[in-house]
């Protein structure tokens, strides 16, 4: 009897754990990231007795979740992915807002009103209301071009602080990886169950996953491992290998940038590793500043300084607009009471080459001063000479950069058309990568998520089992009563 006993309580005991695990699935429903759990169980070693092998009952093996690691290394790489072309689609088109040319007076159309004035001021060199229109347009040209560079600036501290801001939650996050690490080791040596917490920590390398692409594995000491792709280690078992973020100068700085947030492990700043992340919001931040952003910077920066070079170059060779006092062998001064009456720029010497010209771009004070020092002729003294105003209007369809290889419209526009290309394109893989993502939570949802129908089926079956444990037991119970009252 007491051997039946036995056998109905562990049927009880196993049932119960069933009914349990069932209806922890039920009530973790809806929660993000649960995989569903399943009861292992196998019978009890059996005993020889009276030269019969006999069954013992069942027993619980083990509570396991329904994982497949594969399909979440799969959606770990695939959120990466998103999230790289998500954020390099919206940093993207915050640049592109900059330089739009159909909402505002972009930059190529207030060059083509500059221009423009020039060209009527060849036809009325003399008309004073015609040269402020020209110093007027070439404010807004000095004025646009800083613009750009302070917008474009803005949007480099932009991503500064957002990196600095993905380190702390990096940081952060590796460090509850480590702490459920060790719970999951404690509860894992007096065999307790621990799905949940795994779980826990596959939420936290999902949500790491954002920021880099990632590799976990066990190591041959059983320590549970995150490494960032091309970085380092961040975290093995209860230790994690933390990270910093600080400004550099120009020369540290891999964009060439002085100021620029770089990412490096803690104390080792000398050795930035912001350039190796792979995929995930790191690197299309980083991308975006020290690639897309940092060629705008030189395109606008070169458009700038051969604006001001060629422009200066056939200003230099007019003559002032006013009355000059020629010397006794006819020919005109260098320079009189009011000034220089030749050799002027119109805008300010760019003295520093072209780097940071967009910002330096100014006119010169001789043009701001006087509006006569707007050279249009070519002679002295000759009211209606235009050559100068007609060379400078020409500026503007001379392939001027590259080497003769572009106009400064041409090189503009084409900058304009790279970047809207590059949007485009970072759009398209963002919905291509957010479908993939998509199609492999499904996947992992089939495999791990709970369906309330499968569960009810498993609670009806188990309180039958449940049930028909106890009336074995009960069975024991009678029979026993009755052997009992033989005796009396």
């Amino acid at each position: 009897m007491p051997d039946i006993l036995n056998i109905g309580i562990t049927g009880l005991h196993t049932s119960k754990k069933s009914l349990e695990t069932t209806s922890h699935n039920i009530a973790n429903v809806n929660t993000e990231g649960y995989s569903k759990q399943r009861i292992h169980q196998s019978t009890n070693s059996p005993i020889s007795k009276g030269g019969l092998v006999q069954g013992t009952g069942v027993r619980v093996d083990k509570v396991a979740r329904d994982h497949d690691k594969f399909v979440e290394k799969r959606l770990n790489s695939n959120i990466s992915s998103e999230e790289f072309f998500k954020h390099r689609t919206e940093q993207l088109s915050q640049v592109e807002n900059i330089f739009n040319e159909i909402d505002q007076d972009g930059l190529n159309k207030v060059l083509n009103k500059f221009f423009n004035s020039f060209r009527e001021l060849s036809n009325n060199p003399e008309n004073e209301t015609v040269r402020s229109v020209v110093r007027d347009n070439a404010g807004l040209v000095v004025k646009d071009f800083h613009r750009i560079k302070d917008s474009l600036d803005g949007i480099v501290d932009g991503i500064n602080g957002k990196v600095k801001a993905e380190v702390e939650e990096i940081n952060e996050i590796t460090k509850r990886i480590a702490l459920l690490n060790k719970k999951i080791a404690t509860l894992e040596v007096v065999k307790n169950e621990t799905g949940d917490l795994r779980d826990q920590r596959d939420n936290l390398i999902r949500e790491l996953s954002k920021s880099f692409k990632i590799h976990t594995y066990q190591d041959e000491k059983g320590r549970y491992v995150v490494s960032a792709v091309n970085v380092g280690t961040l975290v093995t078992g209860v230790n994690t290998s933390e990270l910093a973020a600080g400004p550099v100068s120009a020369d540290s700085s891999k964009s060439g940038m002085p100021g620029a947030m770089e990412v490096y492990f803690k104390g080792r700043p000398t050795g930035p590793i912001t350039h190796k992340f792979k995929s995930g919001r790191v690197s299309s931040l980083i991308r975006v500043r020290n690639e897309d952003i940092k060629d705008l910077y030189d395109k606008v920066d070169l458009i700038a300084h051969e604006l001001v070079q060629t422009v200066n170059a056939v200003h230099r060779r007019g003559y002032v607009s006013r009355k000059i006092e020629l010397d006794a062998n006819g020919n005109p001064p260098l320079s009189d009471a009011k000034g220089p009456t030749t050799g002027l720029d119109f805008f300010k010497s760019l003295n520093n080459g072209v780097k940071g010209a967009a910002a330096m771009i100014d006119l010169s004070d001789d043009v701001k001063g006087d509006l006569t020092n707007i050279a249009t002729a070519l002679a002295p003294n000759a009211p209606g000479d235009n050559r100068v105003a007609v060379a400078i209007s020409k500026i503007q369809h001379e392939r001027v950069l590259g080497g003769g290889v572009a106009t400064l419209e041409e090189s503009y526009l084409s900058s304009l058309g790279n970047l809207g290309l590059q949007t485009k394109k970072a759009n398209l893989d963002h919905e291509q990568s957010e479908g993939l993502r998509a199609l492999t939570e499904n996947i992992k949802q089939r495999v791990s998520g709970v369906s309330l129908d499968e569960e009810a089926a498993n609670m009806v079956r188990f309180q039958q089992v449940y049930e028909a444990n106890a009336k074995v037991m009960q069975t024991a119970d009678e029979m026993m009563k009755t052997v009992m009252n033989i005796k009396r």
